[in-house]
């Protein structure tokens, strides 16, 4: 491939000071925005947010930057978030992390929906915890917008909440508002008032969001993002030499923007949402959300990454002021084990996520017994509707996969309303599923593919033959480019029956919004009816993951 001529000297050093290692981007890969960082001792605490999906706000724990594993989710309890008819891409966002008075703190909004008639915008709330795993019910703050942070001035031990808020009631241009608050009743107890609008020209456009405030030496630092999620995504930073301003931009804002290098040309985009924070050996480096372009789109999402800061002047540069690029010149970084859930403990792993606050049960794990597993309980809903189907997903986490899923044994009819298979999933508008069902026009069980792409649907049945099922065993082969979908019965090989192009897993209908990425899940579903009281037992007894070598180029161009 070859690099353009103005492009080929940004290429950055590989080896970032401090970590003894390059840094191979994303750091948490599959859909995990608006990344919050915080250090205890020496591990690190990811906080990002979860959108419709329960349970809310993943939290990653990492010793060293480079590997991360998934350690709570701060949002478990129907008292914490309620996601009852939350449309895609609403639910919970951005979360802040802080400690206070010897006590953790998330700071984080819940969108219900984008209704532009019921105006429901969200207002701030936090929670506390001693241990990162054991979270409080929220106090609610008084101010409304998104992205809120909760900052303890060092020199004070008051506290201020930072959010994006709009200016007044009426022309709701959006920028940087603060109070000082109280944390146990959530009420402003000082003056509510902008504080910095950012450096773009004060529009609609600009949306000024996500602020982070710390301070270094003498200064108080304000880190923001602007221009929205898209490709005019960066980060840009002001100081103050008191917590309430006033505020001095930095003069070579942005810290970064990829698309300063071309919106369609360099892979990595949409640069910004960052936290910085200091390792215990004095070294700076900054999370920030990015997405990976596959020929325009996004499949996976906005992913966690990484970056080195260098201090100049007092003013913070981030990877050596280039660009952020995935290859840094070292080796890449090794394919991971393959995934693998036999369901064989009590509980679900973790890495599963349901769509939306459950009203009750949806699935069982049966560790223990014949049918060991995971049990599903289907409802009247299904994938399409926006509201708790029976249904489990994850992340998908590589560009270059297979997801595999072996249902239980299946003794006794389906009918042509009763499914149960696997998904590729971004929305209830977008989602693309292999699965078996009742035939509709003749008896016995049927594969089926269904393509369903933002109003459009294709259905395709493929009968069997046969009313029982021993062994299925259902594939999606994710590509960059393109996506699979396969089965095979008891013999090995795979027989593939629909493909689609990836790009719909990162593309929503028009004047609508998808801040998701892609999810595998596991369904089944009566499709608008209860299922029959006489229906069989559906769920599945085995999951795979099996990842390749990626292999994404530093330009977007296949």
């Amino acid at each position: 491939m070859k690099i353009p001529q103005f492009l080929a000297a940004l290429i950055p050093v590989a080896l970032c000071a401090g970590l003894g290692h390059a840094i191979h981007n994303p750091i948490i890969p599959g859909w995990n925005p608006d990344p919050a960082i915080l250090r205890v001792g020496n591990e690190y605490y990811i906080a990002t947010s979860s959108m419709e999906y329960w349970p809310g706000i993943p939290i990653y724990r990492s010793t060293d930057l480079e590997e991360w594993e998934l350690y709570s989710h701060a949002l478990t309890r129907p008292e914490q978030l309620q996601l009852y008819g939350t449309p895609t891409s609403a639910g919970a966002w951005a979360p802040s992390m802080t400690f206070i008075n010897g006590k953790f703190y998330i700071t984080a909004v819940t969108r219900w929906t984008y209704d532009p008639v019921a105006k429901v915008w969200p207002r701030a709330y936090w929670i506390s915890s001693t241990d990162l795993k054991h979270w409080s019910d929220p106090v609610w703050g008084d101010p409304w917008g998104i992205d809120p942070e909760l900052f303890q001035d060092p020199a004070t031990k008051d506290v201020y909440l930072n959010i994006m808020a709009p200016n007044n009631n009426v022309d709701r241009l959006w920028g940087i508002s603060q109070c000082r608050v109280n944390l146990d009743t959530g009420r402003c107890i000082g003056q509510y008032r902008s504080i910095w609008n950012g450096t773009l020209p004060h529009t609609s456009d600009a949306r000024p969001e996500g602020p982070k405030m710390f301070k270094r030496g003498r200064w108080y630092y304000l880190l923001i993002a602007e221009g929205g999620t898209d490709e005019l995504h960066r980060a840009s930073i002001a100081r103050s030499a008191t917590v309430e301003g006033p505020w001095q931009a930095n003069p070579n804002n942005p810290l970064i923007y990829n698309g300063a290098y071309g919106f369609q040309n360099l892979t990595v985009q949409s640069t910004g949402h960052a936290t910085m924070f200091e390792t215990g050996e004095g070294d700076w480096y900054a999370v920030f959300l990015a997405r990976r372009n596959i020929n325009g789109t996004s499949p996976l999402g906005r992913e966690t990454f990484l970056c080195s800061v260098a201090w100049e002047d007092d003013w913070p540069i981030f990877n050596n002021g280039e660009p952020i690029l995935l290859n840094d010149g070292s080796e890449p970084k090794p394919i991971p084990s393959p995934f693998l859930d036999t369901f064989s403990k009590p509980q679900l792993d973790p890495s599963w996520y349901t769509l939306r606050t459950p009203y009750d049960k949806t699935y069982t794990v049966s560790p223990r017994g014949k049918n060991k597993g995971l049990i599903l309980h289907p409802n009247v809903f299904s994938l399409s509707e926006r509201d708790v189907p029976a249904a489990v997903l994850r992340k998908q986490t590589s560009l270059n996969m297979t997801f595999s899923a072996t249902t239980l044994p299946i003794k006794g009819g389906l009918g042509p309303r009763q499914t149960i298979g696997i998904s590729a999933y971004l929305s209830e508008l977008q989602h693309q599923d292999i699965g078996l069902t009742g035939c509709a026009e003749q008896q016995g069980l049927c594969l089926y593919t269904a393509l369903i792409n933002n109003g459009t649907s294709e259905h395709v049945e493929y009968p069997l033959n046969t009313t029982k099922i021993n062994k299925l065993t259902f594939h999606i082969r994710a590509q960059p480019l393109e996506y699979h979908l396969g089965y095979n019965l008891a013999k090995p090989g795979v027989t593939w029956l629909a493909s689609f192009p990836s790009s719909w897993m990162a593309t929503a209908p028009p004047n609508w919004f998808v801040f998701d990425g892609a999810m595998f899940g596991l369904f089944a579903s009566g499709n608008g009816q209860p299922w029959p009281v006489d229906g069989p037992e559906v769920g599945f007894k085995k999951v795979e993951e099996v990842y390749y070598q990626e292999d994404i180029p530093d330009y977007d161009m296949w």
